[in-house]
């Protein structure tokens, strides 16, 4: 169906020529792997505001965090981690409490004892060996639920969060698009395999959504399932990559956090309340990939930066690039994996059945983006690369996922 995704020069030709008019000064990528850049980047590092690099150079160019206080009081402290983890994944439960005793289950600040032993191989193959059975007891009920097989020994990626712009499904889709793309350039490249699950939360805590966000909703959604076919239909593909939707209605949200490696908290950063779905992340021991607001940095304050994921831009930024012009276009213009995720997208070779709809998330896009997703792809796709190098390293990874449950309090 797709030799390469080279091919579309022609659709792309056409776009270009549409927005041409319109391209503003591409504003410099804040902290953006140069790697990642092309020869154009020299052109556009002096386009902000001497105000705006004058405030950047007070933010980490390291972490790229908004030095903001960890929450005084917090609605966290109303709900019970232990239960969820003894009603949720009591194979792990059970785990902790024949290696640290059962105290932890009245006293929580007891998990620190996991920390010494993080690195001990006896103990990483038991809680590597928990992860597996859990993660084949998600595959058996995918398979009598929806017929739908996975890999097990693959990296699981989870993103539960309301579909919508705002928590940026289509920031982890253009991803797959681009590992996808690879794939059919080179079907010998050594991608790491992964399972892309997506779903959403119980229906009764999802707000009602406004006509134009339930359209977004059922566009992104529509795109997600279109995926999923695409990908399982090719054999190229499929061998490295597998794109799954579970309903919230299935009931498995407890199966899909205690077999999750890895979850995605990439709403765009804002000052938004700690969620707690955060936290029945972190008890399960999923490595969370997330971007720069509130909750993910309360988040690492918890388990330490060292075991979790960062990307993007920060707060302030978000704001500077909105104050001063921002042009979601430029990136399509100047960045090779973005153009080529969205020509697929315009030619509708992710939705080959509805070609109006890859069109239409194109227009989310590339109109006016207030999700930021053009802005923070780059960060995303160098923060996923660093994702598939630790995970490729079986003991590293484990203590991170043991440091997670180890720092809830």
């Amino acid at each position: 169906m797709m030799e390469s995704l080279n091919w579309r020069a022609a659709s792309r030709a056409t776009r270009l020529q549409a927005i041409s008019p319109t391209l503003m000064p591409m504003p410099p990528q804040f902290g953006a792997p140069t790697r990642h850049r092309t020869s154009l980047g020299a052109m556009r590092a002096h386009l902000l505001p001497r105000t705006v690099k004058r405030n950047r150079d007070r933010w980490s160019s390291a972490a790229n965090l908004v030095k903001m206080p960890p929450p005084a009081t917090s609605d966290l402290s109303i709900v019970n981690p232990r239960q969820w983890l003894l009603a949720g994944n009591p194979r792990l439960a059970e785990l902790i409490t024949a290696t640290i005793g059962d105290r932890w289950l009245t006293h929580l600040e007891d998990l620190q004892q996991l920390v010494p032993i993080a690195e001990d191989p006896q103990f990483q193959a038991q809680w590597q060996a928990v992860k597996l059975i859990n993660k084949q007891v998600l595959a058996a009920e995918l398979w009598r639920s929806q017929g739908i097989e996975i890999d097990v020994d693959s990296l699981f990626d989870l993103h539960l969060a309301p579909i919508d712009c705002h928590h940026r499904q289509l920031l982890n889709i253009l991803h797959i698009i681009n590992l996808c793309d690879r794939l059919k350039q080179q079907p010998v490249n050594d991608i790491l395999p992964r399972t892309l699950i997506f779903s959403e939360p119980e229906p009764a805590s999802i707000t009602a959504d406004t006509e134009e966000v339930a359209d977004e909703r059922q566009s992104i959604l529509a795109l997600i399932k279109s995926l999923a076919q695409v990908v399982a239909a090719d054999p190229d593909l499929r061998r490295k990559i597998q794109v799954v939707y579970v309903p919230a209605a299935a009931g498995l949200t407890n199966q899909l956090y205690a077999a999750a490696d890895a979850i995605e908290q990439i709403a765009t950063a804002a000052w938004e309340d700690i969620d707690l779905n955060t936290q029945l992340a972190t008890i399960n021991g999923v490595v969370s990939i997330g971007s720069l607001g509130k909750t993910n940095y309360w988040l690492q304050q918890e388990v330490g930066e060292d075991n979790c994921f960062r990307f993007g831009l920060a707060i302030p930024e978000i704001a500077l690039f909105k104050e001063y012009g921002y042009a979601p276009d430029n990136y399509y213009k100047y960045y090779p994996q973005i153009r080529r995720a969205i020509d697929a997208l315009l030619v509708g070779y992710v939705t080959p059945t509805e070609p109006d709809l890859g069109r239409t998330i194109v227009d989310l896009l590339l109109g006016a983006d207030a999700a930021m997703v053009m802005a923070d792809y780059i960060f995303y796709a160098a923060c996923q690369a660093q994702v598939s190098q630790t995970y490729a390293q079986a003991a590293v990874w484990t203590r991170m996922s043991i440091s997670n449950v180890a720092g809830v309090r």
